[in-house]
């Protein structure tokens, strides 16, 4: 079937239509995505609530005959266009103007999400330099990170509350650097989890939850707002016993339900702290809530959790996932984001999920690779279009012997047929430390 929009009225909505825009803005919405097939009446009830009529994309989701002829001969056989409505505006714009042409095409080559934000609502945002140029940068930033997050804790620890400016001087460096190049933060949060004494939870899932947020084209607010909620989500923490928070081994049932209420705890510190909104406050309280309504405390699932929350649980699993715990080994950051996709639909909603692999790639940097030709090395940044296909550093040559020069990959603009002598592909990843490589040596 080709493509073709249709206008359909939210009271007839039906599960497996593609909702492909709607009647205003989805940033005033609770839809993260531009863009998505209907798969809950969760989600007709939220459409119907914030939209009178939506624009079903005919050619990515299913629409009855009978609703499709209806809603051609509402519209005039279907050929009215969905971004011009009856006032000659542009998705709520006036028509494009050979300036506003100009400027679409000027925001292609933007790395701010600048131009693009303001033309589509949405920014997309480019690395402005490279992961190794952006590294001293992006490890100055991690270590503002930790020293601003013990000062927090030890006044918590104190009786004292929450210092929401510290919060933001601390997450402010980290913004900056995951802007201008997200794979280095990235990169350096991995290697840190191999120094007990450097590695910071919190400093962590706050990185994650700005990776995603970027990649999503959330402004500087949103990223303030995800970055402070990812380092305050175990802040309730500080009132756990030691005995408890720090034991070698998996809890009893009792210990588990004292480690839940960190949840009530941080909640409690962070509603008495001004400056913290609403949305940080969800990400405090449903990081452990699951999409199938496993979590808690209150056993949310689907759309009732806050998207804010969603991007909490996912961030603070994967976190979870790749660090060495007592009763638990780290996984890879490659074996981590398969785990993920696993639990997609089931445990996190399966759309954000994607969007997390996406930002991460399916080989996050710093991961060590082997490619079909035998030749191993690290990936040392993402390709956002075709993520199996990363910039890689080669540091092993074909026969697994050290390279005299260490060459930088791009694997996208090499062949990846087999009937290619120059083809390239990466065939596994592995564990840090796999052919003798520690990755933090070639961080600089």
């Amino acid at each position: 079937m080709l493509s073709k929009r249709v206008k359909i009225d939210t009271m007839d909505l039906e599960k497996g239509m593609f909702v492909a825009l709607l009647d205003r803005p989805w940033l005033e919405t609770p839809f993260l995505f531009q863009g998505f097939e209907i798969r809950e009446a969760s989600e007709i009830g939220l459409l119907r609530k914030f939209c009178k009529h939506v624009y079903v994309d005919t050619g990515r989701g299913s629409v009855s005959k009978d609703l499709l002829e209806r809603a051609q001969s509402s519209t005039g056989k279907g050929r009215e266009d969905p971004f011009i409505n009856a006032q000659g505006r542009v998705n709520g714009r006036k028509p494009q103007t050979l300036w506003m042409r100009i400027l679409r095409f000027l925001s292609r080559f933007d790395p701010t999400g600048r131009l693009a934000a303001r033309l589509n609502g949405v920014r997309h945002y480019e690395n402005q330099v490279s992961t190794q140029e952006e590294a001293p940068a992006a490890a100055h930033a991690y270590g503002v990170a930790v020293h601003a997050m013990n000062d927090i804790l030890e006044e918590l620890r104190k009786g004292s509350g929450i210092e929401v400016d510290k919060v933001k001087q601390a997450v402010s460096p980290m913004i900056d650097s995951v802007l201008r190049n997200q794979d280095a933060m990235g990169w350096l949060v991995c290697l840190r989890k191999r120094d007990e004494y450097a590695y910071n939870h919190s400093i962590a899932s706050s990185v994650w939850a700005l990776v995603l947020g970027r990649h999503l084209g959330f402004d500087r607010s949103g990223l303030q707002t995800l970055a402070m909620g990812g380092m305050l989500l175990d802040v309730g923490k500080v009132h756990i016993p030691e005995s408890i928070s720090g034991k070698s081994g998996p809890l009893e049932t009792q210990e588990m339900e004292i480690m839940r209420s960190h949840v009530d705890y941080g909640m409690a510190l962070a509603k008495k702290s001004p400056g913290i909104n609403q949305d940080i406050l969800d990400m405090i309280l449903s990081h452990h809530e699951r999409h199938d309504g496993s979590g808690y405390p209150r056993g949310l699932a689907g759309n009732d959790i806050p998207v804010y929350g969603r991007i909490a649980g996912i961030v603070d699993c994967y976190d979870a996932m790749i660090t060495q715990r007592p009763w638990a080994e780290s996984k890879s950051s490659y074996d981590a984001v398969r785990e993920l996709n696993l639990l997609a639909g089931q445990q996190f909603q399966r759309e954000l999920v994607e969007q997390f692999v996406q930002a991460l790639g399916m080989f996050p940097t710093g991961t060590i690779v082997e490619l079909n030709t035998g030749e191993v090395g690290i990936v040392v940044e993402q390709n956002r279009v075709r993520r199996l296909r990363p910039k890689v550093m080669l540091l092993l040559d074909a026969e697994q012997k050290p390279v005299s020069t260490s060459n930088v990959m791009d694997l996208k603009r090499l062949p990846g047929d087999e009937g290619n002598d120059r083809a390239r592909w990466i065939v596994k990843g592995h564990e840090a430390g796999a052919f003798g490589i520690d990755p933090k040596d070639f961080f600089h």
